[in-house]
């Protein structure tokens, strides 16, 4: 009887928790992501994708051979974009500092969430949370050379 009792009493337990949990996909849908390169008077960069297009942007005068393009991407190469990314790891990345127009590049990702919008300047120095950043970062370009 009692051992009844405490699996009438575990299962309610069990499936309360389980149905108010929410997963890192559930609580933090991704809408875009853009990764832009600044290099002061020499120009920018922008990549940008949303869940339908890629979009890719430049100006200035060191920007001649990068593509400018809208185009449409399909679900299965949006997934493969966003997969990599854990949101819990974004809140703990850590900015660099601004380079400017004299000491470099700055490199901005920019990441849209149903809850949050990300902004993460010049994160190359935290190693350990920037690795998914780089990894973002080189999806994006190797998408973008399939359609230059």
């Amino acid at each position: 009887m009692m051992k009844i009792l405490k699996i009438g009493f575990f299962f309610p337990v069990l499936s309360l928790f389980l149905i108010s949990c929410k997963t890192v996909a559930q609580n933090t849908k991704i809408e875009s992501i853009s990764v832009r390169n600044t290099y002061g008077r020499g120009g920018f960069t922008t990549v940008t994708a949303t869940k339908d297009s890629l979009n890719s942007s430049s100006a200035g005068g060191r920007m001649t051979d990068f593509p400018n393009f809208n185009k449409k991407i399909s679900s299965k190469e949006w997934e493969k974009l966003i997969s990599g990314l854990d949101i819990s790891l974004l809140e703990k990345t850590q900015n660099g500092a601004r380079r400017g127009v004299y000491d470099g590049h700055d490199e901005i990702f920019h990441i849209q969430t149903a809850d949050k919008e990300y902004e993460i300047i010049n994160a190359s120095e935290d190693t350990q949370n920037y690795k998914q950043l780089e990894k973002l970062k080189n999806n994006l370009n190797n998408l973008l050379s399939q359609y230059k």
